[in-house]
């Protein structure tokens, strides 16, 4: 995971694909890859959340599970976080 981060920004779902696991199991390992790449001096870059509705970006979001709603004007449609390794 910490190699296809490295090469590209990808989404949860995308890796899930790649890699050949359930994306639920993605976002349970992305909080273990954030640690090991700080560990070798590099930062897990997030591109957060985004309601597509009204715009609200989810910034100080610290999970990396999808939420159920927005906080601003409660629906559910969400842009995908996108993640990278720099």
């Amino acid at each position: 995971m910490i190699s296809l981060l490295k090469d590209q920004e990808m989404s949860a779902r995308d890796l899930s694909q790649v890699i050949g696991i359930q994306e639920k199991e993605v976002y349970g390992h992305l909080g273990h890859v954030a640690r090991t790449v700080e560990i070798q001096g590099k930062k897990l870059v997030i591109q957060p959340f985004r309601c597509l509705s009204c715009g609200y970006v989810f910034k100080n979001r610290k999970r990396f599970t999808r939420p159920g709603h927005c906080p601003a004007c409660r629906k559910t449609h969400l842009e995908v976080p996108t993640y990278r390794i720099c």
